[in-house]
């Protein structure tokens, strides 16, 4: 008796789809849900599908040799089968992913089936191998026909989705270049994505994938550079925006208080916040040359509560600059009524008379 658990298991593994997802960092709708992906997968799935029946009708037609009932393995493969067509159907990514692993799941169970028969009927691993091989062999034109299809659909899509976040990498870094910062560093690592398109369509015509999988490696890589390089750009850009902001804005209030000592108010206590507004600028300069969103959300927060201290503290002054007018405005009032006053007991009909 053959030992079992070695019957050839690999023959019955769902491979995976090499159909690369978009860059994280990519904006916009995401390419696994475009249209020419979906094509892609869905004739992966019909490849997929008929090289696994081939696969099964050759494993039942050997159990039958064996005279055991093949019931339980023909409803595995009807069940298989119709997730198969199902995908036929579906719009998603998500969606067909699912599918694919209950399609997995279906492999497993027909393969579970297979053993327990073969194992009923002492069957022998060398006779179902030939027996697979020439169901496969019989079904050789359909399922080259659709490996063909699926690697046409592969090419367009994953080229055109190439295409597709090169347009959104060359956009993205043109708007940056457009708010005057420098992305020289940046398209340096986009010329080296670009180039590599060649070598790309090169092991999808080859249908090497083992070449597919060395590019798409490096394309990852570099995107992952370009994502980090464009992150630290955006940083820099940041920091030179907020400290400008932060000093236009600061001189801005010392100027305000320079005018109010001017006309002679005490802006001792506005000064003084000032002054701690002034201190944190080191902090968040830091911050943002770190990159460190945590304290620069920290720094930011005991701004905006200076600046309503501040604020508030200008209140004061300007209703302390109101009471001095009004008293100053009742003093002078005051000096011109006495003095009214005063001119009125010197002449008239009350003045004394002498004679």
């Amino acid at each position: 008796m053959v030992k079992h658990a070695k019957i050839i298991l690999c023959l019955l593994v769902l491979a995976v789809l090499m159909v690369p997802a978009v860059s994280a960092w990519s904006p916009g709708q995401p390419w696994t849900d475009n249209s020419e992906h979906i094509t892609a997968m869905q004739a992966y799935t019909a490849y997929a599908g008929e090289l696994f029946k081939a696969k099964m009708d050759g494993a039942m037609q050997y159990i039958g040799t064996l005279n055991q009932s093949t019931s339980m393995l023909q409803n595995d493969e009807q069940q298989f089968l119709a997730t198969v067509s199902s995908v036929q159907s579906m719009s998603s990514n998500d969606t067909i992913t699912q599918a694919w692993g209950t399609m997995t799941q279906q492999v497993s169970q027909f393969r579970t089936d297979l053993k327990t028969a073969i194992s009923a009927g002492n069957g022998s691993e060398s006779a179902l191998q030939a027996a697979v091989n020439s169901s496969v062999t019989a079904d050789q034109a359909n399922i080259q026909n659709l490996d063909t299809t699926y690697w046409t659909d592969r090419e367009k899509s994953r080229l055109n989705e190439f295409s597709y976040n090169d347009g959104r990498r060359t956009d993205l870094l043109t708007n940056l270049t457009a708010k005057g910062i420098d992305v020289s560093s940046a398209q340096a690592i986009e010329s080296q994505i670009q180039a590599l398109q060649p070598q790309l369509k090169a092991a999808l015509d080859a249908k090497d994938e083992d070449q597919i999988r060395q590019v798409n490696s490096q394309i990852d890589s570099l995107c992952q550079q370009l994502s980090q390089a464009v992150v630290n750009l955006s940083w820099q850009a940041r920091e030179s925006a907020r400290l400008a902001q932060f000093t236009n804005t600061t001189t801005r209030m010392q100027d305000r208080l320079t005018n109010l000592t001017a006309r002679g108010l005490d802006v001792s206590d506005a000064q003084t916040i000032l002054s701690q507004i002034t201190a944190l600028q080191s902090q968040l300069q830091t911050a943002l040359q770190n990159h460190d969103q945590s304290t620069l959300s920290s720094v930011n927060s005991q701004l905006e509560s200076l600046d309503q201290q501040y604020a508030q503290a200008l209140q004061q002054i300007t209703a302390q600059a109101h009471s001095q007018l009004a008293n100053q405005t009742a003093q002078n009032r005051e000096n011109r009524t006495a003095g009214e006053r005063r001119t009125n007991q010197s002449v008239g009909g009350f003045a004394p008379k002498f004679g």
